[in-house]
This record gives structure tokens, sequence and C-alpha cells, in this order.
């Protein structure tokens, strides 16, 4: 999937109220648990930039790499310290550097919706580990998206003279365990109109089936936990879950 001009355009409004800080949070929380002193970070699905900027500020060195030109014209304006941006496929991403840590953030793993694109996805993120390092991702939890069906949801955000509304029509296909995400985009500037559509597609996983694709990369200790949570594991009401493995 590649964010079109006009998504990436109103991307950091419409999310405007993802708390990145808690985020970043968490991430420190994992490689203090679970990582090798973490200084160096590879960001896959990196968008614009929104955890780079908090993690470059508390000193970490960054790369980050996402597909769509528009969203790493928007990180290299946000983010100008400890980070490399590179617009590149992540499947087939590779640089002569290793990491302490791989993060892939807000369902990017569930942007890969055959199996070839995850499996190439999971071998970016190996390739680029350190011994030891750790891949942190999160990604749409099957049990929840089959319990609590995707639903017609509607978004609007206003910022000084600009209005966005965003209406997400989802359609579920669940022999292929993916979600048609079917958005409409109404931007309103000073009573002018402009509309637009674009599709995600978006697949839910399982843990079974994750963890033996991980294993069959290369990575061990493989585990699950519900979003910006490690006291449990995931249940059918955690619509969105983290993974963590080690790379030994």
């Amino acid at each position: 999937m590649n964010f079109g001009e006009k998504y990436s355009e109103v991307y950091d409004l419409i999310y405007h109220d993802k708390d990145y800080e808690r985020e970043c949070d968490f991430l420190e929380e994992v490689f203090s648990k679970f990582g090798n002193s973490v200084s160096s970070i590879l960001d896959l699905g990196c968008g614009s930039g929104g955890h780079d900027a908090i993690l470059s500020r508390r000193g970490y060195e960054i790369v980050g790499v996402d597909r769509s030109a528009h969203m790493i014209k928007k990180a290299r304006e946000k983010v100008k310290n400890h980070c490399v941006f590179i617009e590149h496929d992540l499947r087939d991403f590779r640089i002569n550097k290793r990491f302490d840590a791989v993060i892939s953030m807000f369902a990017v793993a569930s942007y890969q919706t055959e199996n070839e694109d995850i499996m190439s996805f999971f071998k970016t993120s190996f390739e680029h580990l350190k011994q030891g390092g750790i891949f942190v991702f999160d990604f749409w939890f099957g049990p929840a998206v089959l319990k609590e069906r995707p639903q017609v949801k509607v978004k609007e955000v206003n910022h000084g003279k600009t209005k966005v509304i965003r209406i997400t029509n989802p359609k579920i296909d669940i022999l292929n365990n993916t979600v048609e995400v079917n958005f409409k985009v109404l931007i309103i500037r000073e009573n002018i109109v402009e509309e637009f559509q674009e599709t995600h597609n978006m697949r839910f996983f399982f843990p079974k089936d994750l963890t033996f694709m991980l294993r069959n990369v290369g990575f061990s200790d493989v585990k699950f936990f519900p979003f910006l949570s490690l006291s449990r594991e995931p249940n059918d009401s955690d619509w969105n879950a983290f993974c963590i493995s080690t790379k030994t």
C-alpha cells in the first residue's frame, strides 16, 4: 500500500489525537525489558515520522523507511536531528547496517496482505538486526476483528479554517483474513470542498501463524501483548496487539 498525495496531506490532521508520546514510552519500556541497550532503531513504515520525532529527541539514532514519497517528504520536514529517512519498499529494503531494534508501528504489518509480503517484511527486519536485537510491531489481532467486526465510522477534524471529514466503510473477507478499508475524505477550506477516495487493504493475523512465520525467518522468543501493555496476553477484545521477538 502506498499512501496517495491527498491522504498524506491530511494524515497528520486526521491523527492529531494519536498519543505518540505514550507509544514511545511503551517502546522504551519494551527496550528496557527485552532489549540489549538500544541506541539505534530502524523504523519500517515510518510514515510522517511521528514516532521518530519523539525518539530522536530522546537520543536514539534512527533510520526511517517508507514507500510513500509524500510521507517521507513530511517526515523530513518534521524531523531534523538523528534521523535519516529513505523512500523504499519495506519488503526488499537493504542497507549495510545493523540496528539494536527494529520497530514497525501503526499496523504496518497488517498492510502486508499476502504471505509472501509478510515473510519478506520479516526478512527485512531480521537481516537489519544485530544479534540479540529485538523486533517490535503492532498488528490487527484476528480474534478481536472476527468478534467485533469492522464498522462504518465517521471522523471529523477541525484545524483553523480547515475541516477534514473521513468516512470509513470497511468490507471484511474472512477467507483471506483481510479488510478492504474504503476511505472517503472531504477537505473543506473556506466553503470550498475537495473530495477524494482511497482504499487500504489490511490483513488481520493470528498468533500461531505469526509465530510460525517469524521462527521460519529466524526469530526466537516470540511474545504477544495487547496494544501498549506488557501485563497480559491479548484477548478477543484487543483489536490491536503487539508482537515482540528476538534475533538470537
